[in-house]
């Protein structure tokens, strides 16, 4: 039960911050705030503070302006603190990230008289490894010891050799942090990765530079604090390395998932794999003489080797390259360079391929595991010892790449059950001609529940769009949260009627015209953006913005800014400009430009929506997930379709109104909203603007 004093000092933090800045209370705030409190407060624990009620869970979907922030600092921290539990924030986007640390905690601890502190969480390769660094320099022309363990990370050559000498001297001196997003200028990937590592390695406390090392230095930071800041990939990382490796233990973790809408799409993501053919025989081919060299230089009685680790790959490089040319031939009669298999089944002759070569992988990956066990425990016998750090670091990565296509290919050998949604399959060419198979699941409700709501203190979910209509059927379904958990949908406070209009105007061709419509958008912008000083226009392919913007002309056309011209932020900087200038600026974007951009004011006096975004036809893991559901007797369109386009028509028209002084148009150039009848369920799931729709 949620105590008097804990009302009383939530209650007083509120009210002081609210009198400190001068606003008004706002109901839905003060809901958020009495939910997150009455779900936390209520948790019962055992007399070490571990949770033995059920699952403490609560989803709220809180519209523009609520002040998400202010209600689940104002509520989660004190009693974070009263429960001896850590708060882990965190976010989708980093935008979100910095405004959350840049402002919003320090403002929330300064103005409440709340007494806690924070700091923000990264993962490993966001941090300079000193190691690396040292290695790299010494060798003097590059990594070209070191065993590439992905496509993007590229051997380096002497053009970097001035940027990692300024890297040790600015971190030496302490003008540098070692933080990759601190760096003075954007650095690109090719340069940052051999100056970085990951989990497979990293040797941890057996590293020379252990003491020094950035990574750790920011870890231990993140043990001392109240509140950790990081984003939803760094969670999910944590959680499938079995929970409290680099976040604090789940179970004494009371997590926010702000932007939560995110979360089920990014476990996916986490729990998918690839493997690309030509690249994994190319390393596979270094294998053999790392191995020898290992021997020779160690004297490493684990790796045993004798010629038959030659004939072992030069075996596996043969099946690689017959695995390439059986799905280069499925390609053929496709067509096209990407193919999904239907219902996620692979071919069987391809499935008892795969299962063969998974056998074969997996047999040199656990004697490649068993190298690594060895030099672990070697390296922790030892005083220290930078030719094993070295080796440790090599062979970890192999294994860990080893692993990673025993997984990819275990999935493909893998026939689905009839009773739970199958796994996506897929392969795709890329351009450099080398084959991606790739595997995903297209449901992680299982999943999230036994790595993340079983396991948590407690948890709250939070968005703009969780729901549809403030049904939050979809979410509950696709993120696996407990039965008994709290839902609750809170209004804006922004008087929408007041602030907006929503337009849907008499059109001459249908968006299923794809030509016909591209036509007719192009003939209609200019006239839907003048008087207007900032406008975002939103499309659902590049296809079709390229089209527009190469239809117009003369000064319409001096007005846009694309979305790949620039950086993003480039282009945000630059549409500001235009219009603190006084001249109106078109942007041109696609679904990043949908959610997580705000520009208040002028900025954005007009949202226009080119078209209904449902989701793309080709993307594998959705076409599987609905492949299943209509073969199940269901109707993927209106449980999977519908609701994901109504989310995301609301995160575009909540691009318009960002404060309460904001007003403008959103203007939807699709007549599917009013001869469709699915349109009416779209359009009652939007901010209740003015309607002004042409039927």
């Amino acid at each position: 039960m949620l105590s008097d004093e804990l009302k009383l000092e939530i209650q007083s933090a509120y009210r002081q911050l609210l009198d400190n800045k001068g606003y008004s209370p706002r109901w839905c705030q003060r809901q958020m705030v009495a939910d997150i409190a009455n779900t936390l407060g209520n948790v019962e624990v055992d007399e070490d503070g571990g949770r033995i009620s059920q699952e403490a869970v609560t989803v709220i979907e809180a519209g523009t302006g609520t002040g998400k922030t202010v209600a689940y600092g104002v509520s989660a921290l004190p009693l974070a603190k009263a429960l001896d539990k850590r708060l882990v924030i965190a976010t989708a986007t980093i935008a979100l990230q910095e405004q959350i640390v840049g402002k919003d905690l320090p403002d929330l601890r300064e103005e409440s008289g709340l007494d806690f502190s924070f700091a923000l969480a990264k993962g490993r390769r966001r941090y300079l490894c000193l190691s690396r660094l040292d290695r790299l320099l010494q060798e003097q022309g590059g990594q070209n010891r070191l065993l590439p363990l992905y496509d993007d990370e590229l051997e380096t050559d002497g053009d970097y050799q001035v940027l990692y000498e300024s890297m040790l001297d600015r971190y030496g001196r302490g003008e540098w942090d070692g933080d990759r997003d601190s760096w003075p200028s954007e650095l690109e990937a090719a340069a940052w990765m051999p100056v970085s590592t990951d989990h497979s390695q990293c040797t941890g406390r057996q590293c020379t530079f252990y003491e020094n090392c950035v990574f750790y230095r920011a870890r231990e930071q993140i043990y001392r604090v109240d509140c950790i800041v990081t984003n939803q990939d760094l969670v999910l990382s944590d959680l499938l390395m079995g929970g409290g490796v680099v976040l604090p233990d789940p179970e004494d973790t009371i997590y926010i998932f702000d932007e939560g809408h995110h979360l089920p799409r990014k476990a996916i993501e986490h729990l998918s794999s690839f493997v690309a053919l030509d690249s994994t025989s190319d390393w596979l081919a270094t294998l053999p003489d790392i191995l020898q060299r290992l021997q020779a230089e160690t004297g490493d009685q684990a790796v045993l080797y004798d010629g038959r680790y030659v004939q072992w790959i030069e075996d596996l490089q043969v099946d690689l390259g017959r695995l390439k040319q059986s799905l280069l031939l499925i390609l053929e009669d496709a067509g096209g360079r990407q193919y999904r298999f239907p219902n996620g089944q692979v071919p069987g002759t391809i499935r008892e391929f795969s299962d063969a070569l998974a056998g074969v992988l997996n047999g040199l990956h656990e004697r490649v595991a068993a190298v690594v066990n060895d030099l672990e425990q070697r390296l922790a016998d030892s005083e220290g010892d930078d030719q094993l750090e070295y080796w440790l670091a090599l062979i970890g990565g192999a294994a860990s790449r080893l692993e990673g296509a025993v997984t990819l290919l275990r999935s493909w050998a893998v026939k689905d059950g009839d009773d739970a949604p199958p796994m996506a399959r897929w392969f795709s060419v890329r351009d450099n001609d080398d084959v991606s198979a790739s595997s995903s699941p297209v449901a992680v409700r299982d999943d999230l529940h036994e790595l993340l709501w079983t396991r948590a203190f407690s948890a709250v979910v939070t968005s703009a769009t969780l729901s549809v209509g403030g049904d939050f059927r979809r979410y509950a379904l696709e993120s696996g949260v407990p039965q008994k958990t709290l839902f609750r949908a809170l209004p804006s406070p922004f008087r929408y009627e007041e602030q907006a209009e929503l337009n849907v105007p008499a059109l001459t061709a249908d968006p299923r015209d794809a030509d016909a419509h591209t036509e007719m958008v192009s003939e209609m912008l200019p006239a839907l953006c003048e008087g207007c000083r900032g406008v975002l226009v939103l499309f659902t392919s590049w296809r079709q913005m390229l089209a527009v913007k190469d239809m117009l002309s003369g000064e319409m056309a001096d007005r846009v800014m694309a979305q790949g011209d620039q950086s993003r932020a480039e282009i945000i900087s630059r549409h500001r400009e235009r219009v603190d200038d006084d001249r109106p600026s078109v942007i041109f974007g696609l679904a990043s430009f949908a959610e997580g951009v705000d520009l208040p004011g002028e900025y954005c006096d007009h949202v226009i929506v080119a078209k209904i975004p449902f989701a793309v036809p080709d993307d594998p893991v959705g076409a599987t997930l609905c492949e299943w559901i209509d073969a199940q007797g269901g109707n993927s369109f209106s449980e999977v379709m519908i609701p994901d386009a109504a989310i995301r028509m609301v995160q575009a028209c909540g691009r318009l109104i960002r404060t309460e002084t904001d007003t403008g148009r959103v203007t939807i150039l699709d007549r599917r909203l009013v001869t469709q009848r699915y349109g009416e369920t779209l359009l009652s799931a939007l901010p209740p603007f003015r309607r002004v729709i042409n039927r």
